[in-house]
């Protein structure tokens, strides 16, 4: 594991209790930048929800029964990846949340 080095005046602040120290202050951090790519990811899916008025599965039955669209293929790449977004930075989320 690698260490982090930091200044003692940091290091003293971090140790307040508002704090909870050094990894409390990573872990918040990394918290909330998790929570922002949710966020993005979250929007980006309600955004083709909203688009196509359905959800991703029934899309993709959908797309696969009707002639190429390459708009709509497109379209259900980005979704795909949204989607795959939101739900491996939530796990990733849970294992940090797990961890305190």
């Amino acid at each position: 594991m690698a260490t982090l080095a930091c200044s003692e005046n940091l290091e003293q602040v971090a140790k307040e209790p508002y704090f909870g120290g050094v990894k409390g202050l990573i872990k918040d951090a990394l918290a909330t930048q998790i929570l922002t790519l949710i966020c993005g990811f979250s929007k980006d899916v309600e955004g083709f929800e909203t688009r196509y008025g359905k959800d991703y599965p029934s899309m993709n039955n959908e797309f696969k029964k009707t002639d190429e669209n390459f708009k709509k293929f497109d379209d259900l790449m980005a979704w795909r990846f949204a989607l795959d977004g939101k739900e491996y930075w939530q796990c990733r989320l849970k294992e940090l949340t797990d961890d305190l």
